[in-house]
């Protein structure tokens, strides 16, 4: 592929990115208070003809891969958000424990990761061009020139204080204005093994929806760091209307955990490490939700 035609490729691939992200609900939801369903189909009927233009357009043929995978993720977890926005559901969640409400949720989300795992195989034949294996648990982490890094150094040590920092940060930010009691901290204790399995769970469902699948399917079109920051836009774009955290500083932080899992992913070439650091930061937030639900 020569310079004009990858640049063409990058170019595309930014734009289609940002079109069927949650930039467009963002926008709505500001200017008119609720989400259209038309912009949905907008979506859809977008990605559908690029699917068809990529395989006619040189420049954008490799591109279809991601293409595709864009308008499964889209209508998978749009698919799910009907379910869980409905009067059915909301009625049958709020009958259960906080346990098994949680857990309900994730194995809805654990679903739509399955299905794209399957079309990753057909998409990319083998586990390892999605990584979808246990990857170099001693790899080294590609410098970060915009963080003074000069030289590579072992991930493992880069990722174990990156989460440590953020750990640190959720706990002054959402546990400790709390001031939870110590009653209320004793009934968290029965649900430690929960929150542990929720937020490995967790860990997986988006790793493989929201950093492998988009990575694996655009990486080869427009180059690591281009893949790695597509869908760190997505994971954070999702997270301003409803997300853990929301808002603009939900848009921030998640972006920037984004691009940290994804980093992690394509440096080490497999799941393990982006899934373990994302599960270590998972804890908080889901004893934040404990602690509303025990309270």
């Amino acid at each position: 592929m020569n310079k004009h035609s990858s640049a063409t490729s990058i170019a595309v691939a930014w734009v289609v990115t940002l079109l069927v992200s949650s930039l467009g609900d963002i926008l709505s939801f500001e200017l008119a208070g609720a989400v259209p369903l038309w912009l949905l189909w907008t979506k859809a009927i977008l990605l559908g003809a690029l699917i068809l233009l990529s395989g006619r357009f040189r420049t954008i043929k490799m591109l279809r891969p991601f293409f595709i995978m864009l308008w499964a993720i889209t209508a998978l977890q749009r698919m799910n958000f009907w379910l869980l926005d409905s009067a059915t559901w909301k009625a049958r969640q709020n009958q259960q424990s906080f346990a098994v409400a949680a857990m309900s949720v994730q194995l809805l989300e654990m679903g739509v990761a399955l299905l794209l795992i399957g079309m990753l195989f057909l998409l990319r034949k083998r586990r390892q061009r999605f990584f979808l294996v246990r990857g170099d648990r001693d790899a080294m982490a590609e410098p970060i020139k915009w963080l003074g890094q000069k030289s590579p150094g072992p991930l493992w040590s880069f990722g174990l204080i990156f989460t440590l920092v953020v750990i640190v940060a959720q706990f002054f930010m959402f546990i400790r204005p709390l001031s939870p009691a110590l009653g209320t901290l004793r009934n968290l204790l029965p649900l430690i093994p929960v929150l542990l399995l929720l937020a490995a769970s967790n860990g997986f469902n988006e790793e493989i929806t929201l950093r492998a699948a988009p990575i694996a399917t655009v990486i080869e079109a427009v180059g690591k760091t281009h893949a790695i920051w597509m869908a760190a836009v997505l994971f954070g774009l999702s997270h301003y209307i409803g997300g853990i955290p929301s808002g603009v500083p939900g848009i921030l932080t998640t972006t920037f955990l984004g691009w940290f899992f994804g980093k992690c992913m394509v440096d080490s070439g497999g799941f393990f490490w982006p899934w373990l650091f994302h599960t270590l930061q998972d804890i908080l937030p889901f004893t934040l939700l404990a602690l509303a639900a025990v309270s």
